[in-house]
């Protein structure tokens, strides 16, 4: 279907509407059109509910539609007939939509009640807080049921369970006792994640265990009680037959038959019947539970003679018997794990609900659940019914790929109440990708795209269309992603996607594995250990990935031409215009350790790293040498912090002296007065600090830390301006910490080092993230974003790291759920033990959730593509060890070599962007003889101005070439650095000069650019910059000049112009004096 028709269909407002719309096709645009043509076609805004997936989505929706709404306001006449036009309004319908289509900015911006945009979970808070007082649902609060909460009520659970004697105590126990501390927490815990699918299973109340179990119970084919052994072992017939084999195996003089048949005789004398059960095994079977096999029939005829025959067929069916004992037995001990396992998980989630109830919080889950439950009640239901009937008539859905069962259930609820001659029936407009569903994790189930579609078709005469047209992408990145998609099992109605931008340049690149380094043969002689530290080889895999993935970012920045998403037109590349993914968080520390020694600008995706960066480290060290003077090390490094800014003299001058400890003496050394001028000021800081650190809560002592150390400048001029705002954000989010801490007013400093050192251990969402930084802040940076977070999102170049990776962790002690979309209810719960006790009645179960799981990680790699809309790379390291399973990286190079595309690279050469710089003008011939000017005339010694004004030259070239902010450049003395720094940072970050010395923003910058004319003309300009419209000129100035001398200045710059211009022809040049206070004055 063509796109101008599959839109005109898709905003008929006359029909209900299923899209299914491949990455980047402008399913938002498709969805706020929808909205509009409803709004045009009389729609109240209050009958209009759009519910996507999470909040900025929702806000995403909200800004589009204020904006186009304000275009058809204020808009001139051509503008309107086009917008309309683009979204399927006929031509002759254009001049009577006019009038309406003017006044609905109005109009939506004053209805009572207002259109609608929400998140599903924001849509049911909505609808619980106005829920009927019967249901007591009234003042929750919502709250998010995190790790600390949890974790505080699993202490009162375990407390209050060591004070009972009941049937949830013993299997506490039991679970403690049989699989850990760890194990048990874990399976109650992610039972307690999926309650909302426990209710629908089990049902609510105490006997939910009980109808849990009867489910199980039929579906692993046991019974309440392990029978399995006991009923092998009444068997009469079995036992005979045991007997009799023993009897022959005693014919034999081969020692090992001997020792079979002395076991199985032993069986009687057993204690009890596992021991009768375990010889028995032992005889028949191998360690590894494998019939044992005999090694000839003939030897067997030799041993056995007449009853050699009569051996073979007892053989094969007992040992059949009791590897089909076995297999049950396995059942029994999974359905053993599962009982103990619902039975003090009801008890635990019952706890756990209790504790929320008594404090009105409620989470996500329970929100879906008590709305699940109102609509299912039906005096509830009919209430709610009532009240969604007198509100909504225009139900659009957005990213329903990523819906659960139990929100469809209640969606479902809604919907199949209405009639097919209803009036009131709303129509229903559905918009998702199954191929782009990645959230499994969080209990999205893409199936429910295709059960909606079918619902809709069939009760409300939905269009179902597809849109496999994208707007985003280039075709060569098109013809990979086919490639890929096309040839896979796990897609097997997947459609050839193409692309709208023909035109578009585009580039898939793979980049080869980085291979580990061949270990040093060992020395031929032994080694001393007390003298020679033993050799131990590093794996740099990461750091080569690493260092790639920064030198080819360096490369492409500046030289690569990207199409302007906006413009249109083709431009350098900046660092903002490349997207780095990845699946795993911990491994990015080695990615950015690596851009940053670059100096490459970045914004990473890095959680519960606050405390792990070098400011808040630095500040713990501050705050811990003020509880514990004797703490030489915190001190030594608060000390050597910007903050405090002492050197490595100024340690060496503490070293040496006697006092006990380092802060008697920095504080011994400032009373003599033989401190240096640094130590002095930290002495005096110290010790105020100390003294309010008694008095003060940790908020109000570190705003005085703030303000009182000048922290916030120190910093600053202490780090590259590229991380400077990502530092910033930290130093914030370090104090308010503080704040949320217990609210900030409870704890002692002491209290407060201690939840610090808690939270630097814990990991995932307990620990504190590191801040965020502002977009307006953000500036021209690299994005570092899992596959996950950069959903939705696009950028011209994306870098897929670690793309060879196929390790995934063991999923132990996992929940097993099956609820097929079309059910009210899941049709299988249980929980996953150890591998070896799963038994074999729930394999189908596992592995179609193995292959939703491997469709999945297809998807992660459909939507990290299509992230790219113009270049993409992949990189990763090579594997140390073979695997089954084929990694994103193995994917791509299968695809292009389909594609017949040689050394990993497919698509188009990208163009760079052109040089303007010619060929230098052709040295001039040396003459035959130089005259020699006479030597011995002695420059005058520099003045102090002048001295400061070298310095200062110095010091800003050596901080615009990324040189080390920590030490000074060679001429400059340590003591004068703090001041130097701090004035060449002035004039690095000022941000009318941002462009001169920010690399993504010019092509190329030239410090102390020498040259030398033909003439004979030679001079040195402070700092020659490309920009992509012109040269400019920067001559730094320490101080305003008079009147004389600018003019002479003004005569310098024309100079340099003119060697400029012959030098660079093709650009004009620009020149300017920079001055001290970051002003730039344009001659």
């Amino acid at each position: 279907m063509s796109p101008p028709k599959l839109i005109a269909q898709a905003l008929d407002p006359r029909h209900s509407v299923v899209v299914e719309a491949c990455a980047g096709s402008g399913k938002t645009w498709l969805l706020v059109s929808r909205i509009l043509r409803l709004l045009l076609d009389g729609a109240s805004p209050g009958e209009v509910l759009a519910i996507t997936y999470t909040r900025k989505a929702a806000r995403e929706i909200e800004a589009r539609l204020s904006d186009w709404l304000r275009l058809l306001a204020i808009g001139s006449d051509n503008d309107v007939r086009d917008f309309l036009l683009q979204r399927a309004l006929k031509p002759e319908e254009i001049d009577a939509a006019m009038p309406r289509a003017r006044g609905l900015y109005e109009r939506v911006l004053s209805a009572q009640p207002s259109l609608t945009v929400s998140t599903f979970h924001g849509w049911f808070a909505r609808l619980v807080q106005g829920a009927p007082l019967s249901s007591d649902l009234a003042g929750f609060v919502l709250h998010e049921s995190g790790v600390r909460l949890k974790d505080e009520v699993w202490q009162l659970f375990a407390t209050s369970c060591g004070r009972r004697n009941d049937a949830a105590t013993a299997s506490l126990l039991w679970l403690l006792q049989h699989v850990g501390a760890e194990a048990t927490r874990k399976l109650l815990f992610n039972l307690s994640e999926r309650r909302a699918e426990w209710h629908a299973y089990a049902g609510e109340g105490g006997a939910a265990p009980v109808r849990a179990l009867a489910g199980l119970r039929e579906c692993l084919g046991v019974g309440e009680a392990p029978a399995a052994i006991d009923n092998l072992l009444a068997d009469e017939l079995f036992m005979r037959k045991l007997h009799e084999y023993a009897e022959i195996l005693r014919r034999s003089d081969v020692e090992g038959d001997q020792q079979l048949a002395a076991r199985l005789e032993e069986v009687s004398r057993a204690a009890d019947n596992p021991a009768r059960f375990s010889r028995i095994t032992s005889a028949l079977l191998t360690r590894e539970g494998t019939p044992r096999q005999r090694k000839s029939a003939k030897k067997d005829q030799e041993r056995f003679g007449a009853a050699a025959a009569r051996f073979a067929e007892l053989h094969a069916r007992l040992g059949e018997r009791v590897l089909a004992t076995l297999a049950a037995r396995r059942e029994e001990q999974a359905y053993e794990l599962n009982a103990h396992v619902f039975i003090a998980g009801a008890a635990w989630m019952e706890a756990l609900e209790q504790y929320k109830r008594e404090r009105r919080l409620m989470d996500f889950t329970d929100l879906e659940w008590h709305v699940s439950r109102m609509l299912a009640d039906e005096p509830r239901a009919a209430f709610l019914q009532a009240r969604l009937d007198a509100r909504y008539r225009h139900i659009l859905l957005d990213e329903f790929q990523d819906t659960n069962p139990l929100q469809w259930q209640i969606l479902l609820a809604w919907l199949a109440a209405y009639g097919a001659q209803d009036a009131v029936r709303p129509r229903v407009f559905v918009v998702g990708d199954p191929k782009q569903s990645i959230y499994r994790f969080r209990r999205a189930e893409p199936r429910v795209f295709d059960c909606a579609a079918a619902f809709l078709q069939a009760e409300y005469g939905a269009h179902r269309l597809a849109n496999d047209t994208t707007r985003r992408n280039a075709p060569r990145l098109i013809e990979v992603v086919n490639q890929i998609f096309a040839e896979t099992p796990q897609f097997p109605h997947f459609r050839p996607h193409c692309s709208l931008n023909e035109s578009l340049p585009g580039r898939v690149e793979l980049l080869p594995l980085c291979v580990r380094e061949a270990a040093e043969a060992p020395p031929a002689h032994l080694r001393n250990p007390l003298a020679t530290p033993q050799a131990v080889a590093e794996d740099g895999r990461r750091r080569q990935e690493a260092a790639l993935l920064a030198a080819r970012i360096a490369e492409t920045v500046g030289r690569w031409a990207v199409v302007d998403r906006d413009s249109g037109c083709t431009r350098p590349a900046r660092y903002g215009d490349i997207m780095v993914l990845t699946r795993r968080r911990g491994i990015l520390p080695e990615y950015e350790r690596a851009l940053r020694a670059a100096g490459i600008p970045y914004l990473s995706v890095g959680r519960g790293g606050l405390l792990r960066t070098l400011e808040a480290a630095d500040l713990t060290a501050l705050l811990r040498c003020l509880v514990t003077t004797a703490d030489d090390l915190a001190l030594a490094h608060a000390l050597r912090s910007p903050l405090l800014g002492a050197g490595d003299e100024d340690l060496l001058q503490l070293a040496g002296r006697g006092e006990p400890n380092w802060w008697q003496r920095l504080q011994g050394s400032a009373g003599e007065g033989s401190a240096s001028s640094v130590l002095a000021r930290a002495a005096h800081l110290l010790a105020g600090w100390r003294e309010a650190a008694a008095l003060l809560p940790v908020h109000d002592l570190l705003d005085r830390i703030y303000h009182e150390g000048d922290l916030v400048v120190r910093y600053r001029a202490a780090v590259p301006a590229a991380l400077w705002p990502g530092v910033a954000a930290n130093l914030e989010a370090f104090i308010a910490l503080a704040l949320r801490l217990d609210a900030g007013r409870y704890p002692s400093l002491p209290r407060f080092l201690d939840e610090l050192a808690r939270l630097g251990e814990a990991g995932g969402e307990e620990a504190p993230d590191e801040g965020t930084i502002q977009a307006a802040e953000a500036g021209d940076r690299v994005r570092i974003l899992t596959i996950h977070g950069a959903k939705g999102l696009e950028a011209p170049i994306v870098w897929l790291i670690d793309a060879h990776n196929t390790h995934q962790p063991p999923d132990a002690w996992s929940l097993l759920l099956d609820w097929p979309p079309e059910s009210a209810q899941p049709s299988h719960l249980s929980v996953l033990g150890r591998k070896d006790e799963c038994g074999a009645r729930r394999t189908a179960l596992v592995e179609a959730e193995a292959a939703f799981a491997a469709r999945e990680e297809f998807n992660l790699l459909y939507v990290a593509l299509t992230r790219a809309q113009q270049f993409f790379f992949a990189s990763g390291i090579a594997s140390g060890h073979s695997s089954m399973k084929s990694s994103f990286w193995d994917r791509i190079d299968a695809a292009l070599a389909a594609l017949g595309s040689g050394e990993g690279v497919h698509g188009d050469t990208p163009s760079t962007v052109e040089a303007a710089s010619k060929a230098m003008h052709p040295a001039a011939p040396l003459p035959q003889s130089i005259a020699c000017s006479p030597a011995g005339i002695r420059r005058e010694a520099a003045s102090p101005g002048k001295t400061y004004g070298a310095r200062l030259h110095a010091a800003l070239d050596w901080l615009s070439s990324a040189g080390d902010a920590g030490r000074p450049p060679q001429g400059i003395p340590a003591a004068d650095w703090p001041a130097l720094r701090a004035a060449a940072r002035a004039i690095l970050d000022a941000p009318q000069l941002s462009g001169f010395f920010d690399p993504s923003c010019h092509l190329r910058a030239f410090n102390e650019a020498e040259f030398a004319l033909p003439g004979g003309v030679v001079g040195r300009i402070d700092r020659l910059v490309e920009m992509p419209e012109a040269y400019w000129v920067l001559d730094y100035k320490s101080g305003r000049p008079e009147a004389a001398l600018l003019e002479r200045y003004r005569l310098q710059l024309e100079n340099y112009r003119s060697a400029v211009a012959m030098l660079f022809p093709g650009k004009p040049v620009r020149c300017g004096m920079v001055f001290s206070d970051g002003e730039l004055l344009e001659i």
